[in-house]
C-alpha cells in the first residue's frame, strides 16, 4: 500500500499545472513585507520630500532588480533546499546594499513563497496581501 502512495505521486494525472508563484512576484512580496527603508537607508531622513519618492523608488527597483538578477545567477540550489541563510550569504556577497538581519528576513520569505502553490487575489485596504493556496491534509 505504501509503495502505491509512493508511486501515485509520480504519477498525478492532474492535467492543471502548479501555480507556483513566479521569483518575481516573491521577490517584490518580500520587498514589501520585509524591507524596512529607515534602517537600510537612514539617508533619507534627510532628503527633502521632493526627493523622497524618487530616490526610494530607485532604491527598491535597484533591489528588485539585484535579487532577480542573483537568484536567477545562483539562488537555485539555495531554493530547491530551502536555504535561506545560503541565499542570503550569496546576496550578500554579490553586493546587495541591505542589513544582513533584513535580508535574511527577505531570503526567508521569498523561500517560503516559492514552495506554495498559491495564487495572489488582492492587496487589502490595511496593506495585506490575500492569497488562494491550495493544500494536501493528510
Amino acid at each position: 500500500m505504501r509503495i502505491f502512495a509512493i508511486l501515485s505521486g509520480f504519477l498525478d494525472t492532474n492535467t492543471h499545472p502548479k501555480n507556483f508563484m513566479s521569483i518575481e512576484t516573491c521577490i517584490a512580496h518580500a520587498i514589501h513585507k520585509d524591507l524596512d527603508i529607515i534602517e537600510a537607508l537612514p539617508e533619507v531622513q534627510d532628503l527633502p520630500v521632493e526627493q523622497l519618492e524618487n530616490y526610494v523608488e530607485h532604491f527598491v527597483l535597484e533591489v528588485q532588480e539585484s535579487l532577480c538578477k542573483i537568484i536567477d545567477n545562483v539562488g537555485d540550489a539555495y531554493l530547491r533546499s530551502k536555504d535561506a541563510a545560503g541565499l542570503c550569504a550569496a546576496c550578500l556577497e554579490s553586493g546587495i546594499g541591505i542589513p544582513p538581519r533584513m535580508l535574511l528576513r527577505m531570503c526567508q520569505t521569498i523561500i517560503q513563497l516559492t514552495t506554495l502553490d498559491a495564487k495572489f487575489i488582492l492587496d487589502t485596504n490595511d496593506g495585506k496581501s490575500l492569497y488562494f493556496v491550495r493544500m494536501a491534509l493528510s
